[in-house]
């Protein structure tokens, strides 16, 4: 399964707000359920933006604290890539005492490290 976009990793990569990452991600996403739709029903969005960012080298994705339990550390000044994270619910107050406080959901952004992004820790 490969993506049509123009070299995804530098799309990735320039991202430097969330607001940037977070545009990226719902464009990305669009592409995902039309792939979705036509040709894999039974994946989820984020399986294939996973399979949007693998190549010869970034195969393997987990998030910090998974490379770190695995006994990896991410590389110094390495970028992640990024997904949806689990569903949030959040409530925004009402404004005035006769109105209801508003329950809503949302995703957040989850970063991931590929396996060409860590190295293992040292034990000495």
């Amino acid at each position: 399964m490969k993506t049509t976009l123009n070299d995804i990793h530098a799309q990735v990569f320039a991202c430097e707000t969330r607001d940037e990452k977070k545009q990226l991600l719902k464009s990305l996403s669009i592409e995902a359920k039309a792939i979705i739709e036509t040709e894999a029903p039974d994946l989820r969005v984020n399986d294939v933006l996973i399979e949007f960012y693998k190549n010869d080298e970034h195969q393997e994705f987990e998030n910090f604290w998974q490379w770190k339990k695995k006994g990896f550390k991410v590389k110094k000044g390495e970028k992640a890539f990024f997904v949806w994270s689990k569903k949030h619910t959040g409530t925004e107050k009402a404004k005035n005492e006769s109105d209801e406080d508003k329950e809503f959901r949302f995703f957040s952004i989850a970063y991931l490290f590929s396996n060409a992004q860590v190295e293992p820790l040292k034990t000495d």
